[in-house]
């Protein structure tokens, strides 16, 4: 991030949702001789396809029913700064090529529009797909992936990076008791050891949601296990063992693992699935294919 910020480069940033990309396309503006221009950001995933370009090229008034008036889109507002494109990898072909004309002339037309106007914007990109898959299935255009991809950077997920958990957890510890005018709480040895060992599916967005509801249900000092919610509490340690067989399928070891880690949480699938490290779209994947009765169990 210190090395790209203080250039011009296109910067492709790519994690899983939840790791903290818009976080860093934040620091990358922020460090970068543009800090004082606008940070404009765009989730493409966010808007309808029929809507969003004019959410990037702005319109003209009666370019389209509706246009009562004349409207500057994402990119010209991003003039003098940044703009950040979230979920890039949903960008729709034709905007795809209007957006690649505009990197290369740094020029652009509004919907409904003739005049050519002038723009000076860094882009910052983000996806949490492969973008080079996507390019090899003719989803995403190969000339703009390169023109967004001069310099990738890779946010590892929450669960690679295990480390991180206890210093991210205090920061958010901080930052909502501070919100909440609330005495600021710590982390039990128990429970930052217990958090560095999940699985974490949505990240650091998760871990920032845990902490922000701890800080206003927890009135001790100190966390402790107890004060977790259940699906994030260790489970008994008792009667967890069971017998596998030299040469028993895999298959057959799965489905026990399952069955046996449902009657140790009461069937309480979101927590089985944070303790099989799987998520629980994956979970209700494996109950349906070993055919576990579902309605045997309350959902989760």
């Amino acid at each position: 991030v210190r090395q790209v910020a203080a250039t011009d480069v296109q910067v492709l940033i790519q994690g899983e949702s939840g790791v903290g990309k818009e976080l860093i396309a934040r620091a990358i503006h922020q460090r970068s001789p543009r800090c004082q221009g606008p940070l404009i950001s765009l989730n493409c995933g966010a808007i309808p396809e029929s809507l969003l370009e004019s959410e990037l090229f702005g319109f003209e008034r009666g370019a389209f029913t509706g246009a009562d008036t004349t409207r500057q889109g994402k990119i010209e507002m991003s003039d003098k700064g940044t703009l950040f494109l979230d979920e890039v990898g949903e960008m729709d072909p034709k905007t795809q090529i209007e957006l690649l004309r505009v990197i290369e002339t740094k020029e652009l037309r509004r919907l409904g529009g003739s005049k050519l106007i002038s723009v000076d914007l860094r882009v910052v990109a983000a996806t949490n797909k492969k973008l080079s898959d996507e390019v090899a299935a003719g989803r995403f255009r190969e000339d703009l992936f390169y023109r967004l991809n001069v310099v990738p950077i890779f946010v590892p997920p929450l669960r690679e990076r295990r480390e991180d958990v206890p210093l991210l957890a205090e920061r958010f510890l901080q930052e909502f008791a501070a919100r909440y005018q609330k005495p600021r709480k710590r982390l039990s040895r128990e429970v930052a050891d217990l958090l560095m060992g999940l699985p974490w599916p949505g990240n650091v967005r998760e871990l920032r949601n845990l902490m922000e509801r701890l800080t206003v249900t927890v009135s001790d000092a100190i966390i402790g296990a107890e004060d977790l919610p259940e699906e994030y509490r260790p489970a008994k340690t008792s009667r967890h063992m069971m017998e596998i067989a030299i040469g028993q399928p895999l298959e057959e070891v799965e489905e026990m693992i399952i069955r046996k880690t449902l009657s140790e949480v009461t069937s309480h699938r979101e927590r089985a699935a944070r303790i099989l490290g799987i998520s629980p779209r994956a979970l209700h994947y494996k109950l349906r294919r070993y055919g576990i009765i579902e309605d045997d169990s309350p959902e989760a």
